[in-house]
């Protein structure tokens, strides 16, 4: 991080008296009904704390977040977005086609979870206000990575549906970290998509032709930089012997980070376990998590990974398996205290 950002957080966390001051008639002037002297003291009080609650959140972005990572994972507190923006790096890479604009912006990633934040403009007058983008054609080559992967996009919240401008998060699941690697990107023709149903009763009421992804936008864009973000996942060597399906197993690692955990399992029956895993769709478009884990946080509350959300591969050639799971919010990984997964329990420090 420089020294400007730095200097910028500083002030937005701890602004002077001059800037309290000014921060204060700002609120002051937006509320004309309430002349100053007749607001109590603890009133005063009780705007000002929300002023700087308000400014520490956008702290997030003078030390390296963007804000829209702060909305897309759910942060609760800005003490997550300086553990995340502490290894995010911006790309700010931009790529011109006749039909739009690819810019790519920020990323950030853990040891099998990759983010990269982008933007897509239209040629003016092109609205773009489908519930769902994605590429229709996508090459990903990373040098320092040859294992299987997976990608998707999200759309993320669009304050004007009706313009030309979409945000898209991309979401690469790998079974080593991306970090360091250099990233090629060949993108070709955006394709538009209603949302999915959520359950089997609306997908009988909806058009499924709507659900399915047709070209909006016919263009090429390319690109390559370096994924120079910082791997903040904690890795825990095991090679624990376990028990899964009824099937010997061995427990080789779990890693975990604010945005997913991830197990990797060695065991001669890779096809049985992932028969024995397989539990079709729960609901529309959804399944379970044939490989669940449960997080024990300190204060006595757990949550476990009941949906398959992020990615499982298995290698018959080298007996593994690995599991990588997100969640609908990042998770606080400092309060973890264990982590269990079928018959054994690993002790989080």
């Amino acid at each position: 991080m420089d020294k400007e950002k730095i200097k910028k957080a500083t002030e937005a966390l701890n602004p002077t008296a001059e800037q309290k001051e000014k921060m204060l008639g700002a609120i002051l002037e937006k509320n004309v009904q309430t002349p100053i002297h007749r607001l109590k003291p603890i009133f005063v009080a009780a705007i000002f704390s929300c002023c700087l609650f308000a400014t520490t959140a956008f702290a997030a972005v003078y030390l390296g977040l963007d804000m829209r990572f702060f909305n897309f994972l759910k942060l609760s507190d800005n003490q997550q977005a300086e553990i995340l923006g502490s290894g995010a790096y911006t790309v700010d890479k931009k790529m011109v086609d006749k039909n739009g604009i690819l810019e790519i912006k920020q990323v950030i990633g853990d040891s099998n979870l990759t983010y990269i934040l982008m933007d897509f403009t239209a040629t003016e007058g092109v609205a773009l206000n489908a519930e769902r983008y994605r590429f229709s054609d996508c090459n990903v080559l990373v040098d320092t990575y040859h294992d299987s992967f997976g990608y998707g996009f999200t759309k993320l919240e669009d304050e004007n549906m009706n313009d030309n401008k979409i945000s898209l998060m991309m979401t690469i699941n790998t079974q080593q970290s991306l970090a360091g690697g250099n990233i090629q990107l060949s993108m070709k023709n955006l394709d538009a998509a209603s949302n999915l149903p959520k359950t089997f009763k609306e997908a009988a009421e909806v058009d499924p032709e709507a659900q399915v992804f047709k070209p909006q936008i016919y263009g090429c864009w390319e690109t390559s930089f370096k994924l120079d973000f910082e791997d903040f996942s904690r890795t825990y060597l095991l090679d624990r012997k376990i028990t899964l399906y009824g099937y010997g197993a061995t427990l080789q690692s779990v890693a975990v980070s604010p945005i997913s955990v991830t197990v990797k399992i060695a065991s001669p029956h890779v096809k049985e376990l992932f028969a024995a895993s397989q539990s079709g769709e729960v609901e529309y478009d959804t399944y379970l998590d044939g490989f669940p884990v449960t997080i024990h946080y300190k204060d006595g509350t757990q949550e476990t990974t009941t949906y398959l959300t992020g990615m499982a591969v298995g290698d018959n050639l080298t007996n593994t398996i690995v599991s990588v799971k997100k969640f609908e919010k990042v998770i606080n990984d400092k309060e973890i205290q264990t982590i269990e997964f079928f018959d054994s329990v690993i002790m989080i420090d």
